[in-house]
Formats: C-alpha cells, sequence, structure tokens
C-alpha cells in the first residue's frame, strides 16, 4: 500500500528548505518540550505527537507539512495521521532518521515568543519588531567598532545596515493605513533596542563580548550566526501563531530577510 507521506532524507530537507518560501511550508517539530528546548531545527514549531490530533486546525492544508522527531517513529505517526485529514492540497513529508540524521544548524532553547506582547494590536506586535531590529542593529555597530577595519568585521558594518533596512520593511507595515504617520527616523531614533532578535538581551551581549579576545572572528561570527537563526525561528514561529491573519504573511517576509542575514554572515566566516 502507498502511503500517504512521503520519506525525505537530511540532505533533500535542506535543499528543500534553501529553495522554499517561508509560506509554501511548515516544519513541525513532534517530540516532547524537553527535547525541543535542548535542540531543534530553526523555524520549526513545537507540537508533540500527543497533542496533534486536538491541534489539527493548527496544520494548514494548503501548504507542505515536514514533520520530525528523535529518529523517525514519531513523526512517521504524525505524518500518516496528519495526511489523512480529508482534504489535504499540500505534501506531507516525514525527515528519515530524524533530528539524529540532521547535520545542520540546530538551536537550544524555545523561541522567545514572550518578547512580543499579544495583548496588543497589530501595531503594537510591528513596533516590538522593529524594536528588536534597532537592538541587532546597535549590537552589530558595536561589534564593529571594536574590532575596526578589518575584513571580517567589515561584514558586521553590512549587517547593521541590513539590521535598518530589514526594519524599514516593517515599518512599511506598521504605517499602512495610518493617516499621518511619524516618519522612519522618528519611529526608529526612538526606540530602545535594549533586547536583540531572538530575545537576546543587548546588555548580556555586549558583556559576552568583553569577554571574548580582541581577534575572535570565528567565536563572533558564530553568535551573529546563532543570533539570526534565533530571529529567523522567532519569525517563523510568530508567522504560526498569526496563521491565517494578515500577520502571518509580515513575519513570513521577515524570516525571509533573516535567512539572507545568516548567508552574510555564512559568507563572512570565509575569512576567518
Amino acid at each position: 500500500m502507498t502511503e500517504a507521506y512521503q520519506d525525505i532524507d537530511a540532505e533533500r530537507l535542506r535543499a528543500y528548505m534553501a529553495r522554499r518560501q517561508e509560506n509554501e511550508y511548515l516544519l513541525v517539530d513532534v517530540r516532547q518540550p524537553d527535547e525541543y528546548a535542548k535542540g531543534h531545527i530553526p523555524g520549526s514549531v513545537l507540537i508533540p505527537l500527543g497533542e496533534v490530533s486536538e491541534r489539527l486546525r493548527e496544520l494548514p492544508v494548503d501548504k507542505d507539512i515536514v514533520v520530525y522527531c528523535r529518529s523517525g517513529k514519531r513523526s512517521r505517526a504524525a505524518a500518516l495521521f496528519i495526511s489523512s485529514r480529508p482534504y489535504v492540497a499540500g505534501t506531507i513529508f516525514n525527515l528519515t532518521g530524524g533530528i539524529l540524521a540532521w547535520d545542520g544548524h540546530l538551536l537550544p532553547a524555545v523561541p522567545s515568543i514572550k518578547v512580543f506582547d499579544r495583548a496588543g494590536d497589530d501595531r503594537q506586535v510591528l513596533l516590538r519588531a522593529m524594536d528588536l531590529e534597532r537592538g541587532a542593529q546597535r549590537f552589530y555597530t558595536a561589534l564593529r567598532q571594536r574590532y575596526g577595519a578589518i575584513a571580517w568585521a567589515e561584514r558586521l558594518a553590512e549587517l547593521a545596515g541590513a539590521e535598518e533596512g530589514h526594519a524599514r520593511l516593517i515599518y512599511g507595515h506598521w504605517a499602512e493605513g495610518q493617516s499621518d504617520p511619524p516618519d522612519f527616523a522618528t519611529v526608529y531614533q526612538g526606540l530602545a533596542g535594549d533586547i536583540v532578535e531572538g530575545g537576546y538581551s543587548f546588555s548580556a551581549l555586549v558583556a559576552m563580548l568583553e569577554e571574548q579576545p580582541q581577534q575572535p572572528c570565528r567565536s563572533t561570527l558564530e553568535m551573529a550566526l546563532t543570533i539570526e537563526y534565533s530571529a529567523y525561528d522567532l519569525s517563523r514561529n510568530m508567522a504560526h501563531r498569526f496563521q491565517g491573519q494578515p500577520m502571518e504573511a509580515v513575519f513570513n517576509t521577515i524570516a525571509e530577510a533573516e535567512k539572507e542575514h545568516m548567508q552574510l554572515v555564512a559568507r563572512a566566516l570565509s575569512l576567518c
């Protein structure tokens, strides 16, 4: 009997994720919360296997869904269950070998969704998103000032500029529909930037920076890479929280931009 889902190995999954837009698929971790917190594939949302049946409404029927667990056994059961729904337009994939077979980047801890106040309206959520970009811009600027005009550190200046550009993108959504919104510079300069995208404290990151040696090319850029992966992870989880609402598309767009930032850092690592 032909299964209703498709198996996909880690190599094919990396290639699949690289060429897909963020609004085309959902990556689901069906392990337990403690397993997810120890390390998960960036961008994945947590829906433990035992909760899948009661949370089926969270799973889109018009997008591909990739499920994974530790070894591929639990996710196989999840894939069978999800694909048995009456109407499924997307393809259901099961990661063979699970996270044990995944040799890509892993993130510890749970995405810091708490940095967004869901009690506020969409404009407040977007303002907070701009604030996180402001925090990242401040941090990369501090890094650039610390290490000066050396090749790999020049890329940090590019990152700082990219974060401001990203904030401008979010500002466009924030200002939409307002009759006379303040200009971008006024809004951006008024933001505290005390939390860096991904949920890290700006002051804590600077303190970590002070403990680094004066020429820590690899360790500094790996820190930057983790920040960008965490920002991507947070954006993808926020998009899932806003599923079916206009803000879902906004956060998927933000996640797309974070992937570009990851590539910038990855290229900089070749200079170490």
